[in-house]
């Protein structure tokens, strides 16, 4: 009796010692993986970018029934980063994570804003949906796993969203 109660009371203490919440991945993967998205997009980063994905990353592009992979994906990524004036923000719907806190999976809402030649500031271009594998590697957070298709939500029921992560405010 006295062995299971401490096998029990042992279970709970390594539960609490070594475990995270899903809070604190959250946090993590948003500092490792979507504070550096945006900032890449705002500040037209390729380098900053391709950082935040495995160097095996596989891209689903769902309306075009089209998978990329690695380094030339991430490579044609960079090059739209560097070479256009864009804006990207996210609203997180859900984050799963694995017992052993070393892979992520995660949906929600992504706005597209761009500047056009005309255009004084960033413009909503639209809204996405997402769903993005992540995984740590060296201690960081990486997407290895990206796919999204366009969805028509308001600009509204964005901004509803609990966890809505933006550089810009609109």
């Amino acid at each position: 009796m006295k062995q299971s109660i401490l096998t029990a009371v042992l279970c709970c203490l390594s539960l609490f010692s070594f475990g995270q919440t899903s809070e604190e991945i959250r946090e993590e993967i948003k500092k490792d993986v979507w504070l550096p998205f945006m900032e890449a997009y705002d500040e037209s980063d390729p380098e900053k970018l391709k950082s935040i994905h495995t160097k095996d990353i596989i891209r689903v592009i769902m309306e075009q029934g089209e998978i990329k992979t690695g380094e030339s994906y991430l490579e044609n990524f960079a090059d739209f980063v560097a070479t256009n004036r864009v804006g990207i923000a996210f609203a997180i719907l859900s984050t799963s994570v694995d017992p052993n806190g070393e892979l992520a999976y995660q949906n929600g809402y992504y706005r597209f804003s761009s500047k056009g030649e005309n255009d004084d500031d960033l413009v909503i271009r639209g809204y996405g949906e997402f769903n993005v594998g992540l995984r740590k590697e060296n201690g960081s957070w990486k997407i290895w796993l990206d796919s999204d298709k366009r969805t028509p939500i308001s600009h509204e029921e964005f901004n509803s969203k609990k966890i809505v992560y933006k550089l810009i405010e609109d």
